[in-house]
């Protein structure tokens, strides 16, 4: 049932879920307020931009160091700007005033994936996440039309090589198979129309943008999802988006990432979509369909995620009173944990749910909270019993007693009980 006035465990569901991490001001805040109120909040929030992005070398000052065979030093500045680029990033997950934003940064992160180990240009992946940032709340239109253009995309998957003397399909098929329709709902001979209507799609090598390069384009001429006249890539996208499967397929991930790694309720999924078709893509539409739903306050779904690598460590930082820990040991630990930012395993991201939890990487977030906790300052936690703490930190009830007579002995038990790595 949608909670008409949310208790301390309902606001903790919203904020684990909706937000990074079990924070105790929002939690405070939204005590007493209705479901509704507090999710039109969260939409309306003004978006808060990270400042100070890291300056990082152009393509320009690699080429020329490459080709003067600078290369160790080549490499070394490759990795610093890399480095530099997920700080940045992990340092405001930790400070972000609108986390609703942030996390569905996240959700297109693992959406429109790219990696920075294959572009090899951190500005260039620096550029696309903040176009993510930008349309992330905004209307999957134009962010599936932006993305489509984007330089760092068009590396990661060839789109920069798409020839009209050699078409190729690999940007073709992963904006069929993982941004938009969904394995199953094309065929082969889509993925080549679609792969000849993206000819000319490129990146210009001395200013790091688009272009259009014409004298290597060729009009599609063949059928794509049963129709002619689908000539260019502007046209695939506006197709795909005139597609019912679009709307649906993109509910589904969203049913993964808020609701549960069970199979999407079908009726669920056809009112989502509709709702986001019907708003013209608007994501906001969309992410008020999925917060409002009785299958996102469904008591049986709550724990049945797992917290990603980037959930534990940024939501365990803005819940409890932590002394700060340098933003490149939380990169390394990220990576320890199997989320590396900026490097997903392959296109279509990190799987998530139940392959977060391993034994061996259980061990590395027992360890982890274990080496942060030590740092924990007891005279800034909230006054709060046994039961609150439960109800504050952990999803279900705790799968071991809750042992200690102190705030700090009980908090610290529920940070090692299993259920704390689930949300």
């Amino acid at each position: 049932m949608i909670p008409t006035s949310l208790d301390l465990s309902s606001a903790r569901h919203l904020a684990a879920r909706a937000c990074i991490g079990e924070e105790w001001k929002l939690l405070q805040a939204w005590q007493g307020v209705s479901a509704q109120t507090t999710v039109r909040q969260l939409l309306d929030a003004k978006p808060h931009l990270p400042g100070n992005p890291p300056a990082l070398s152009s393509w320009g000052s690699w080429e020329s160091m490459l080709e003067s065979g600078e290369m160790s030093q080549a490499r070394e500045r490759l990795n610093r700007d890399k480095m530099a680029l997920k700080q940045w990033w992990l340092q405001h997950l930790l400070t972000t005033t609108t986390p609703l934003t942030e996390r569905m940064v996240m959700f297109w992160h693992n959406h429109f994936t790219t990696s920075i180990n294959k572009v090899n240009q951190p500005d260039l992946v620096l550029q696309q996440h903040q176009l993510v940032r930008q349309h992330a709340l905004g209307n999957f239109r134009d962010l599936l039309h932006a993305i489509a253009r984007d330089p760092a995309m068009l590396v990661y998957l060839d789109g920069a090589m798409n020839y009209k003397e050699q078409p190729n399909e690999n940007f073709a098929r992963e904006l069929l198979e993982l941004f938009t329709l969904g394995a199953g709902n094309y065929r082969e001979s889509d993925i080549k129309a679609a792969a000849r209507a993206f000819t000319g799609w490129t990146v210009d090598r001395n200013s790091n943008r688009f272009v259009f390069a014409a004298q290597h384009h060729a009009p599609n001429t063949q059928p794509f999802l049963g129709k002619t006249g689908v000539a260019d890539g502007q046209q695939v996208l506006d197709a795909l988006l005139a597609h019912p499967r679009t709307a649906e397929h993109i509910a589904e991930k969203c049913w993964h990432a808020f609701v549960s790694t069970g199979t999407p309720d079908k009726a669920e999924i056809r009112k989502w979509a509709n709702a986001f078709r019907e708003s013209g893509y608007e994501i906001k539409a969309l992410l008020e369909s999925i917060l409002l739903s009785e299958a996102f306050w469904a008591t049986q779904h709550r724990g049945m995620l797992s917290k990603s690598p980037l959930d534990l460590i940024s939501g365990l930082f803005r819940s409890l009173p932590l002394s700060p820990a340098p933003p490149q040991e939380l990169v390394k630990f990220a990576e320890k944990l199997g989320q590396n930012p900026f490097v997903p395993p392959t296109p279509k991201g990190w799987e998530g749910g139940k392959a977060w939890i391993t034994t061996q990487s259980l061990l590395d977030r027992y360890g982890i909270l274990f080496h942060w906790s030590r740092n924990l300052r007891p005279a800034n936690l909230p006054e709060l019993d046994g039961a609150q703490i439960t109800q504050w930190l952990l999803p279900t009830a705790p799968a071991n007693p809750l042992a200690g007579t102190t705030r700090q002995q009980i908090l610290l038990a529920a940070l090692f009980d299993p259920a704390y790595q689930l949300k």
